[in-house]
């Protein structure tokens, strides 16, 4: 596996350059999943999903709900 070489700062944090984090479709909040096996840190993003269907596509990522389940929502109040 070939990598980029990045420096941590004083806080212990490191930027993820943009190409990952587009393939990966992350964006500004997305959440990850750090974890270690033995020397190996590893970073895998963390799928939202829908608190009330379980869906996974059109996430409003603050309201952890999708769309439909929004409007869903709206409707019924």
């Amino acid at each position: 596996m070939s990598g980029v070489e990045k420096r941590i700062d004083k806080l212990g944090r490191v930027v993820l350059p943009i190409g990952y984090r587009e393939r990966l479709g992350l964006i500004e909040n997305s959440k990850v999943n750090i974890s270690l096996d033995d020397d190996i840190i590893s970073i895998t993003p963390v799928k939202e999903k829908c608190v009330i269907c379980g869906c996974e596509e059109k996430i409003n990522h603050s309201l952890c709900l999708c769309y439909n389940c929004i409007e869903r929502v709206k409707s019924e109040a």
